[in-house]
C-alpha cells in the first residue's frame, strides 16, 4: 500500500464489514450460467417481435427472468454502501468483478450504480492492489455496449412495463434517485465523465504507481474511444460450435479478459531470469504481445457529440499532466520562439519507467491514431479479403501515422527535448554522414542524446520504436540522422547490443523510402 501520508489525501474507504464479505463469499455466481439464462429470456422476445410461430418451440407464457441476473441485482443494491471498501478485500474484490460483469452486460441503469457508489474512492482504489483491478473492470464494462438491455426487454410487446424494469426499480430506484440528493436521476455520461475527472488531478502520481498506470491507460482508451486489442485474436461473432449461440465480445474478446484468477502470493512470488542469462543488456524473456487498435464499442449514451467533445477536451488535459512533468510549455503545433525547449528530465525518466514507460507508448499511440484518417480502422484493424489474408499469413497493418501539427507530434517534442523551431534539413544520401556531425546532431543538441540513451533501455526503446512506426515520412530521415543510425560506427554499437538492435529492426522495418 505504501505510507499513509501519500494515501491519506485520496480518500480511503472504511473497512469492509465481515457480515458482509461472509455474504459475498456465499453468493453462487456463475457468469457461463447466467448468460444461458439471459440468451433463453431474448430468445423468445425476439421470436415474438419476429411473429414466429411458438407452438412447439416456445410455450405460451414467457419463461422466467433470469435468476442469476435478478440476484446479481439484489446483491449490488445490497453492498451499494461498500462497494468501494469491498473493493480493497482479497475475496471481495473478485466476487464485485463478476456482479459488475453479469450486471453490465445486461442492464445500462445497473451501470449508473455501480459509478455512484464508487464515487470519491477512484484514486485509492487505483492505488491499491485488489482495488485496482475492480476500478479497471468496472471502466471497460460500463463503457461497453450491452448484449441486451434487459431493462426495456418486452416492454413494447406487453404494452406495459416489462418485468426486467420493475426489478431494476425495486433493486436500484432508491439508489438512483439519491445519488445527487436532489431527486434527479444522473446520466451515464456525466457519471464517466465525473469519474475521469477525479482521476485527472492525481494522473502524474498514478502514471507511475504499479497499480495506477493501468487504471490511467483504461481511463485514457475510454477518452480515445478506442482499445487495443490482440492481433491474433479470434474474431467476435462466430458460434459455438458447442451450444450453438453468437460469441460477443462478452464471451471472448477484451471484455473477457477482464476475468482474473486468483492473486498470487507475494511471498511466494519467484523472479525468473531472463533467456540470456540476466544480464543488463538482455530486453527480457516475456512475450511482448502484438495489439491493435480498434474503435470502443460503446453503449449508445456514450456516443453523443456532447460527450466526445468533452472526452476530448478532458484527454488533453490528462497528457499535458502526465508529460508535462517538469512545467514544459509547447504549443500544440505552433513553432513560437518565446518557448524555449527544456533539458532532459523526469519526463524521459519515466520515458524508462517500469509503469510509465508503457503508458507513454500507449498515449502516442493513441494520439497517432485519432489524428489519423477517420477512415483508418472504421471495420476494425482487419477488414477485407486483403486484410484477413494477411492476418492469416501473420502480416499486421499498418501503424496509423500522425501528421505535422497533430497533438502526437507535440508529445514525440516533448519527450524527445526537440525544438520544433529548428529545421534539420534532408541532405542528400552522399553527405548524410558528414553534414550529421557537422550541423544536424549541434542543432538539436538534447535529441541526440535522447535518442541514444533510450535505444538502450528495455522500455524506452519500445518508446522509440513506437516513434518510429508512427511518425511522418519527413521526421523518420531526420530522426535517423540525429539518433546516429547513418553513421557507421555508431549503428555497429547499435546492432551489437542486446537492446538496442531491436530498434535496429524497427528502424529496418519502418522505413519509408530505398534511400534510407
Amino acid at each position: 500500500m505504501g505510507d499513509e501520508n501519500t494515501t491519506e489525501e485520496y480518500g480511503r474507504p472504511r473497512r469492509p464489514n465481515p457480515e458482509t464479505v461472509s455474504y459475498l463469499r456465499g453468493l453462487p455466481l456463475e457468469e457461463t450460467l447466467a448468460a444461458e439464462q439471459a440468451r433463453t429470456y431474448i430468445q423468445y422476445f425476439q421470436a415474438e417481435k419476429k411473429g414466429y410461430d411458438k407452438s412447439k418451440e416456445h410455450n405460451d407464457d414467457p419463461p422466467e427472468y433470469p435468476a442469476l441476473v435478478s440476484a446479481t441485482h439484489a446483491a449490488l443494491s445490497s453492498i451499494y454502501k461498500e462497494l468501494a471498501s469491498l473493493s480493497c478485500e482479497e475475496n471481495s474484490s473478485t466476487q464485485i468483478e463478476t456482479l459488475v460483469r453479469i450486471a453490465c452486460r445486461y442492464s445500462n441503469a445497473a451501470k449508473r450504480v455501480v459509478l455512484a457508489g464508487m464515487s470519491g474512492y477512484w484514486v485509492f482504489l487505483s492505488s491499491h492492489r485488489f482495488g485496482s483491478h475492480v476500478a479497471q473492470t468496472v471502466l471497460r464494462c460500463v463503457v461497453a455496449s450491452c448484449e441486451a438491455d434487459l431493462d426495456v426487454l418486452g416492454c413494447d410487446i406487453e404494452g406495459g412495463e416489462g418485468e426486467g424494469k420493475m426489478i431494476i426499480e425495486e433493486s436500484y430506484g432508491s439508489h438512483l434517485q439519491s445519488v445527487n440528493g436532489g431527486g434527479e436521476v444522473p446520466s451515464l455520461n456525466s457519471l464517466l465523465l465525473q469519474t475521469l475527472e477525479e482521476l485527472k488531478p492525481f494522473a502524474a502520481d498514478l502514471a507511475v504507481h504499479v497499480c495506477g498506470t493501468h487504471v490511467l491507460r483504461t481511463a485514457l482508451c475510454i477518452l480515445a474511444g478506442v482499445e487495443f486489442v490482440d492481433a491474433y485474436a479470434p474474431a467476435s461473432g462466430a458460434k459455438n460450435t458447442q451450444t450453438n449461440a453468437i460469441v460477443t465480445e462478452w464471451d471472448n474478446g477484451p471484455l473477457a479478459l477482464t476475468r482474473r484468477g486468483k492473486f498470487k502470493d507475494k511471498r511466494k512470488k519467484k523472479k525468473k531470469k531472463p533467456a540470456g542469462g540476466g544480464g543488463d543488456d538482455v530486453r527480457g524473456s516475456s512475450r511482448q504481445e502484438v495489439t491493435v487498435m480498434k474503435p470502443f464499442n460503446m453503449t449508445s449514451d456514450l456516443r453523443s457529440e456532447e460527450f466526445r467533445n468533452e472526452s476530448n477536451s478532458l484527454l488533453r488535459d490528462m497528457v499535458d499532466i502526465i508529460s508535462l512533468a517538469e512545467g514544459q510549455q509547447l504549443q500544440r503545433g505552433i513553432k513560437n520562439k518565446t518557448n524555449k525547449v527544456q533539458p532532459p528530465g523526469e519526463l524521459q525518466q519515466r520515458s524508462c519507467h517500469p509503469s510509465s514507460g508503457p503508458l507513454l507508448v500507449q498515449m502516442l499511440r493513441l494520439l497517432s491514431y485519432r489524428n489519423n484518417d477517420s477512415n483508418f480502422g472504421k471495420k476494425g484493424p482487419f477488414s477485407g479479403t486483403d486484410a484477413l489474408a494477411d492476418r492469416k499469413l501473420g502480416i499486421l497493418p499498418p501503424e496509423p501515422r500522425y501528421s505535422s501539427g497533430s497533438e502526437a507530434e507535440t508529445l514525440v517534442y516533448r519527450l524527445l527535448c526537440w525544438d520544433p523551431n529548428i529545421t534539420v534539413g534532408n541532405d542528400d544520401d552522399e553527405s548524410r554522414e558528414a553534414e550529421l556531425n557537422d550541423n544536424d546532431a549541434a542543432k538539436q543538441p538534447y535529441a541526440s542524446d535522447i535518442i541514444y540513451g533510450l535505444s538502450g533501455e528495455p522500455r524506452g526503446s519500445i518508446l522509440l520504436e513506437t516513434i518510429l512506426h508512427c511518425c511522418p515520412d519527413s521526421f523518420h530521415d531526420i530522426l535517423c540522422k540525429i539518433g546516429g543510425f547513418y553513421d557507421e560506427a555508431t549503428m555497429k554499437e547499435y546492432v551489437s547490443h542486446g537492446v538496442s538492435n531491436f530498434v535496429v529492426q524497427t528502424l529496418l522495418v519502418s522505413a519509408r523510402d530505398k534511400n534510407q
